[in-house]
């Protein structure tokens, strides 16, 4: 009963204040609304497997068709980047003056001046250009090149794993053609052979005993370690509601103090000493108040993001109910203590850096190594893991269930040492 009348006054307390309503529920709209507007679904480039862009001007032309063998190469190039080649005039112009004039008439002059205007104005790392003749020089066995454009400006990594792709294709390439021309040529000596000679080879391909050419002696099979979680990153959606959702789901525990200090203040927890109230029960009441307004701001947000912007859910809403209540749990709880220990400046500057550092406003994938290692003291973290699981992996209950024991560890350990070290007196 305690507890309740506890509740129901912080709970009317905290909603009175339309100051800290503001900033728990229109701030991460604040943050959430331009981003997802301004970026498709899709954008931030996090779950697309898109290829990076290369321009390629190819030279090489019979009677208006890409020849063979440099089809053969764009096609290898093709696993690997987004080949762009074929520009408009309007694209063109788009470029200046000087390339509109190369692309008077379209077709590999106007490619290859696009792609020069790109790699130098570090658009693109790299552009290929196909020569002439590159088809007819693979026939005949002779040496080629093809060349690579590249800005020296730029870092050399891009560059180098393009030229890696290309001299891998090219190699490719060349020793298939090779050996095609060797098997025919085999082909033609078994013609010269002994009566006898022939005769086994066509036994042997008859019977399938002996085949002539068999399979790789080599084979390379990917394994993954059997702990291995799935790395599926989020779309802009899934990146940004949760992200700054969780971001200012912690700013409760500035809420928290604030209320805490406003009451130390006014004289009313020196009053609840002539009741009484264990502080147990009142950081209790406390705890479920402001639990409230949390699951209330998330469900919120959510609901903004699945309903205006079509951000799914996940397939286990019970999972994603109970994280959301270990999450606000944890940071109403880190709030008490806070309270208790009367640490009240700096805390959203502290907020912020730990939001970044878990994540919230861009993946923690991101981030170098040793801040991965770092950032698992976090809350923030293990709180964006659990969403990140459940809204973009589509995992279950089970999957997060270490997150949530996570967060409720944060709860349970600072609402202690609140309890511990709470004063009543102002």
């Amino acid at each position: 009963m305690r507890i309740l009348s506890v509740w129901l006054k912080d709970l009317r307390l905290l909603l009175r204040d339309r100051g800290e309503m503001a900033s728990l529920f229109l701030m991460p709209l604040a943050f959430i609304v331009p981003i997802v507007l301004a970026f498709p679904p899709n954008g931030y480039n996090l779950t697309e497997d898109r290829k990076p862009g290369l321009p390629v001007a190819v030279h090489d032309v019979i009677d208006g068709a890409v020849a063979d063998h440099a089809q053969e190469l764009l096609d290898m190039l093709a696993e690997s980047y987004a080949l762009e080649r074929d520009v408009t005039t309007q694209a063109a112009a788009e470029l200046g003056a000087a390339v509109e004039a190369a692309c008077t008439v379209t077709g590999a002059v106007c490619d290859e001046a696009v792609a020069r205007e790109k790699v130098l104005r570090d658009w693109r790392s790299a552009a290929l250009v196909i020569p002439p003749g590159f088809s007819a020089a693979i026939d005949a066995a002779e040496h080629i090149s093809v060349t690579l454009l590249y800005n020296p400006a730029r870092s050399p990594v891009d560059r180098q794993l393009i030229e890696g792709v290309v001299t891998g294709s090219t190699m490719r390439l060349s020793i298939e053609h090779q050996l095609r021309n060797g098997l025919q040529q085999f082909g033609d000596l078994i013609e010269l052979a002994p009566a006898e000679v022939r005769e086994n080879i066509r036994t042997s391909d008859a019977t399938g005993a002996a085949p002539l050419f068999s399979a790789p002696a080599l084979s390379v099979v990917a394994v993954k370690p059997s702990a291995a979680r799935v790395t599926v990153q989020p779309n802009t959606l899934q990146q940004t509601i949760p992200g700054y959702t969780v971001m200012f789901v912690y700013f409760l525990i500035g809420t928290v103090v604030a209320a805490v200090k406003l009451e130390r203040n006014t004289g009313v927890l020196r009053r609840l000493l002539v009741t009484p109230m264990r502080r147990a029960d009142l950081l209790a009441g406390k705890t479920f108040s402001a639990l409230a307004i949390g699951v209330l701001q998330v469900g919120t947000m959510f609901a903004i993001g699945a309903i205006g912007f079509g951000m799914g859910l996940g397939n286990a809403p019970v999972a994603l109910f109970v994280h959301t209540v270990a999450v606000v749990l944890s940071a109403v709880c880190i709030g008490l203590a806070a309270a208790a220990f009367r640490i009240e400046r700096g805390i959203n500057v502290l907020l912020i850096v730990g939001a970044l550092l878990a994540g919230c406003a861009f993946p923690a994938d991101w981030l170098p190594p040793v801040l991965r290692t770092v950032n698992i003291v976090l809350p923030q973290t293990w709180a964006m893991q659990g969403y990140q699981d459940l809204i973009t992996r589509g995992m279950g209950f089970v999957d997060v269930l270490p997150e949530i024991a996570v967060l409720l560890g944060f709860a349970a350990v600072f609402f202690a040492i609140a309890v511990w070290k709470f004063d009543l007196e102002g």
